[in-house]
């Protein structure tokens, strides 16, 4: 049975390791990709510190205890629009538990926080090469604005 909670604060090296895990095959889409970030230093500080922020969010999926999926949010500002956004600035489940329904289930209850919270629109990134990634937020709702670029020198 599935069980969707918040991470708890002493919870940061299981959500390392499951963001290694959701996220390992985004070298095939940024060879720049640093594959060692999350169980890093700076992934452990990163983690913490967003474990730690009163505004943020950070659910946990769990299968019979097992973690198979997560999804943390924060606010965005974005001082040039007018709405208040948040940011899914991660999200993923284990390759094994996908299309499944669970990350639409994590997805409606971050949307619950973030309408009771006051945010009027969501915003998450994506590499362009992830088609099942884009896919997956289209079907939640999302639609593009803008594109970003870069240039190796």
């Amino acid at each position: 049975m599935l069980n969707i909670r918040l991470f708890r604060k002493d919870e940061v090296s299981d959500l390392q390791n499951l963001n290694d895990e959701v996220f390992i095959h985004n070298a095939e889409y940024d060879k720049d990709l640093d594959l060692t970030w999350a169980k890093s230093n700076k992934g452990r500080v990163y983690f913490t510190e967003l474990l730690d922020n009163p505004e943020a969010l950070c659910l946990i999926v769990e299968d019979e205890g097992k973690k198979v999926g997560y999804l943390a949010a924060s606010p965005k500002k974005i001082d040039y629009r007018k709405s208040k956004y948040f940011e899914i600035e991660n999200m993923g489940v284990t390759p094994e538990y996908r299309w499944k329904g669970i990350g639409k289930l994590i997805m409606n209850k971050c949307f619950e926080w973030a309408k009771s919270k006051g945010f009027e629109k969501a915003f998450v990134n994506s590499y362009i090469q992830n088609v099942e990634a884009i896919e997956f937020y289209k079907n939640n709702g999302f639609k593009e604005i803008d594109v970003s670029l870069e240039k190796v020198l």
